[in-house]
């Protein structure tokens, strides 16, 4: 049976570092765009605490869920087609929605000084007249806790094929796109999702 390697953390740094200059970063323009406000669909509700919405007015490409976990429908509200005639009833079957998004601001306002090019993937902007100017076209930062995962002992990633990298300190949000989080036990804890990370303290 094949010895898998074990590097330190710093190592792994290092390697990552290495790995990250060859990443071309999208370059955008220094000047901030007038918004009036941005919309960012999130995950909302519980089964405990459902929200107050219908299918009509529901965001699209959310989908909707009742209580018990059963889909009810995807949102049929596009921000970027404007207004919407829609009742303004709650619809009983739907207790939550499941975004691409489930943390951050839904809006956005202000916006600060931002343009479509450094605005969020995901997100809709809108001008003064409020009549939709862009979809943002970066990747939207995931705040992460500054915690230790205890249980966490090493990882893999695409760029280490199968050597173990030990992990002194870390957790599933900081973890990058591919990689992949194990106990001392060799179970999988979690696997990296596709977001920048900015870890907070």
């Amino acid at each position: 049976m094949a010895v898998h390697k074990e590097v330190s953390f710093l190592a792994y740094l290092l390697v990552l570092g290495i790995f990250l200059l060859h990443v071309d970063a999208k370059p955008c323009p220094f000047n901030c765009r007038n918004f009036a406000y941005g919309i960012c669909p999130r995950s909302e509700g519980s089964a405990e605490e459902p929200i107050c919405t219908n299918c009509c007015s529901g965001y699209k490409g959310c989908n909707y869920y009742s209580a018990d976990g059963t889909f009810v429908c995807e949102g049929e509200f596009d921000p970027k087609e404007g207004p919407k005639a829609c009742p303004l009833n709650c619809d009983p079957n739907i207790a939550y929605s499941k975004c691409p998004r489930s943390t951050g601001r839904r809006i956005h306002y202000p916006t600060g000084c931002t343009n479509c090019c450094t605005g969020y993937k995901g997100c809709y902007y809108f001008g003064q007249n409020g009549k939709f100017v862009c979809e943002g076209e970066s990747p939207e930062p995931k705040i992460c806790p500054a915690i230790c995962d205890l249980t966490a002992a090493y990882m893999t990633c695409p760029f280490s094929g199968s050597i173990k990298i030990k992990v002194d300190c870390g957790n599933c949000c900081t973890l990058r796109e591919g990689c992949k989080l194990y106990r001392k036990d060799g179970s999988l804890i979690c696997t990296g999702e596709p977001q920048i990370s900015i870890s907070a303290a």
